[in-house]
């Protein structure tokens, strides 16, 4: 049972809950109150580069070993053959400052700690192997709050008064309209929907949207899953209603016959006898408030007999308030997991050095095996190494590098892959592609003392939304019918 403490917890992480479940409205406010402000320097020892050679999966299951190139981008870690000239600011001859802008102290606090963990691990492999460029990469960090007036000012001190050369952050709360003005080259996790409109050039998203990742979701349960629901229940993210004519589309595709959608209610129980009543067989929770449900379908002793769960059930931080509760639900990640499956049955150079850097530079999130599976710590490190990248691959194409090379080199990049997430199509500002690529299975018990939970896949490989004939482009595209 779900008990208070329990409950409490959640609530804690209801605003914002990880990269793979935090599309939280974005706004600009002219508060004058400043972030905390970390400045982090990392040294460290030279350790194992990550591999560029990945298995990829099409629609029907066949997995393919043709290696997926970065189009001519230098290996992470690489360095250029010696550094190059840097003009521009937050870079000079032995620097580059990277802000970071993230909820330290806010609902999203315990999962930011995870994600400046990976964060930091990544710059510090980087690091250790002579910087990029011959460069060291300094972070300053600044907390905010979960508040998007406090964003709004941190991303100001960041870029006028800290003067750094880029930012990284998990995607809630952005300052768009800032970002837009000033032309910040900024890197998010994931975030609304307008983070992948033509309109925001210089965001590039690594991440993806809930809608579209809960395509992905359908497709395994029927292609793999061997369930064929005639009636789908939605649980939908007001932020995103105007995806739900996408999310009926593909559950229409799939053999449903109907689709019910409805809001987070302030009380589930009456979703739940009406589900119940209407005979739904698989209920696609897209918002927090699946918590809720979850407890009111145990208080009246019913749940949809096809299953239930989805990308806003997969962050293992919260999916562990509910260890009890959780196996069976399906849930998905972003990333394969840090073992290697469902790909392979050992982890791959790129995983290993995922692992490698990880257990020297975090240990603390190392020592946490769940959360190396996790859906943040992975993608952070994957957002990371496209950093690196396009700062390297500036100064491979261009001889200089600045915040106008690395975004041309971002721009026209294409099918960029690290070999732990899913190929990254594009960051160009008319396709913005994000990782829209996931691995999906239920949640199952560990049977090891710790009584911890395991997502065990039931896809061959990470797949995408291919199978609905859609353009690589189609997130950009969406965004901008939806944002205007």
């Amino acid at each position: 049972m779900t008990g208070p403490s329990q409950l409490k917890g959640v609530r804690g992480l209801v605003a914002v809950v990880g990269a793979f479940t935090m599309f939280a409205v974005a706004c600009s406010s002219d508060d004058s109150s400043g972030g905390d402000s970390t400045e982090v320097e990392a040294t460290a020892e030279p350790t194992t580069d990550t591999s560029t050679t990945d298995a990829v999966v099409t629609t029907d299951g066949a997995v393919s070993t043709e290696a997926v190139t970065t189009d001519g981008a230098p290996p992470s870690d690489a360095p250029a053959s010696e550094p190059v000239p840097a003009t521009g600011q937050g870079i000079d001859d032995e620097t580059i400052l990277i802000g970071v802008s993230m909820d330290e102290s806010g609902p999203f606090g315990p999962v930011t700690a995870e994600a400046l963990a990976a964060l930091g691990a990544r710059f510090d492999v980087a690091n250790a192997g002579g910087g990029v460029n011959g460069r060291q990469i300094e972070m300053i960090i600044l907390d905010d709050k979960g508040d998007a007036t406090q964003a709004l000012e941190n991303f100001r001190q960041l870029w006028e008064r800290d003067k750094v050369f880029a930012i990284y952050t998990l995607g809630a709360n952005i300052p768009l309209e800032y970002i837009a003005q000033n032309e910040i080259p900024t890197f998010g996790a994931a975030g609304p929907s307008a983070l992948f409109s033509s309109a925001y050039p210089t965001v590039m998203p690594i991440g993806g949207l809930i809608p579209t990742w809960a395509g992905q979701t359908a497709y395994a349960l029927v292609e793999y899953g061997g369930i064929a629901p005639k009636k789908v229940a939605v649980l939908y993210d007001p932020v995103n209603e105007a995806l739900n004519d996408f999310v009926e589309n593909y559950w229409m595709e799939l053999g449903a016959e109907e689709v019910i959608f409805d809001p987070p209610p302030a009380d589930c129980s009456a979703l739940v006898l009406k589900y119940k009543d209407a005979g739904v067989d698989y209920w696609d929770w897209q918002h927090i408030s699946w918590f809720q449900c979850l407890q009111a379908e145990k208080d009246l002793g019913w749940e949809p007999p096809m299953g239930q769960g989805g990308a806003i059930a997969s962050q293992i931080a919260l999916a562990r308030l509910f260890v009890d509760d959780m196996p069976g639900i399906i849930a998905g990640s972003p990333a394969r997991l840090a073992d290697g499956r469902p790909t392979y049955d050992s982890p791959p150079e790129a995983h290993q050095a995922y692992l490698d850097g990880v257990a020297e530079y975090a240990p603390e999130l190392y020592a946490d095996t769940g959360a190396l599976n996790g859906t943040i710590p992975m993608l952070i490190w994957v957002g990371g190494s496209f950093i690196i990248d396009a700062i390297e691959g500036a100064a491979v194409e261009s001889g200089e590098i600045s915040q106008g090379s690395m975004l041309e080199w971002a721009w026209t990049v294409e099918d960029w892959d690290t070999g732990i997430a899913g190929v990254l199509h594009s960051v160009a500002p008319d396709c913005k592609t994000g990782n829209d690529q996931s691995i999906w299975g239920p949640w199952m018990e560990d049977p090891s003392p710790d009584g911890d939970i395991l997502l065990d896949p039931i896809t061959p490989d990470m797949i995408d939304n291919s199978w609905l004939g859609v353009d690589k482009c189609y997130l950009t595209q969406l965004a901008d019918e939806i944002n205007g």
